[in-house]
């Protein structure tokens, strides 16, 4: 009776060590907003990921997954005349984590012969928090280290992903995300810069106002409505948990 207890606890572990891995990844961060309206595919900064990933069944995987990064944002760097005579720049270090589902494709990792693939496209979606470490504000005139830092703030990742077996036990992956901030006090001031969304006023925070110039008044305003986002693509490398279980004679 022992044996066969003991039989059945060994399968059940190695069918859930198949299922579960452990990666990393690193890759350029990006951002979206007032001082940088369009994806600027030239303008990164860095981050990196650690993540545990459940594959659930073939087509669905959970995944935890934390990242670390900065983000900046300059108007010297817009193709925007205004954007550039404004001048202003900002450097944030956070971090965040999350919980996310992933959509596979294909019959991924399924261990059925004909039936699996040795890559598939994935979609995936979340929810999440996120962290500011330090934040730095510059203009003309003003420099603000480590101003308002605050949370932790919900986000909400999305994105794609494309992941490949290497071999029998290392997989190795792509994955671009979006983080929208969902708390409605800070989803549009990520860069210091934005709309109060309770009044609909400008918060302008950092934004010189030394009278010098009659355009100073248009160049304080935000140049879009939109809420600031930040974006991860990140190249992994992850570890799968597998080992063949073979039953012991009689």
């Amino acid at each position: 009776m022992f044996k066969k207890t003991l039989f059945f606890l060994s399968i059940s572990y190695f069918s859930v060590a198949q299922k579960l891995e452990i990666g990393a990844g690193l890759g350029p961060t990006y951002y979206k907003g007032d001082l940088q309206p369009t994806f600027r595919v030239l303008n990164p900064s860095i981050g990196s990921n650690v993540f545990v990933r459940y594959n659930a069944s073939k087509v669905i995987s959970i995944k935890a997954n934390a990242m670390i990064g900065f983000v900046h944002g300059n108007d010297r760097k817009s193709g925007n005349v205004l954007n550039q005579y404004r001048g202003l720049k900002f450097n944030n270090t956070l971090w965040d984590y999350n919980g996310q589902i992933e959509y596979n494709f294909l019959n991924f990792r399924t261990h059925n012969g004909r039936y699996e693939h040795q890559w598939t496209p994935y979609l995936f979606g979340g929810l999440g928090n996120m962290q500011f470490l330090t934040r730095k504000y510059t203009t003309r005139l003003i420099s603000k280290q480590n101003a308002n830092i605050s949370g932790p703030d919900p986000v909400l990742p999305f994105g794609i992903g494309y992941k490949k077996i290497i071999n029998g036990k290392w997989n190795f992956g792509i994955e671009f995300s979006t983080r929208v901030l969902l708390r409605k006090k800070n989803a549009d001031t990520f860069d210091g810069f934005g709309f109060n969304p309770t009044n609909g006023e400008v918060q302008n925070y950092y934004i010189a106002q030394d009278g010098s110039d009659s355009n100073i008044t248009l160049l304080e305003y935000p140049n879009t409505l939109q809420k600031d986002k930040y974006f991860h693509i990140s190249f992994s490398v992850s570890y799968l948990f597998y080992k063949v279980h073979c039953p012991p004679g009689r």
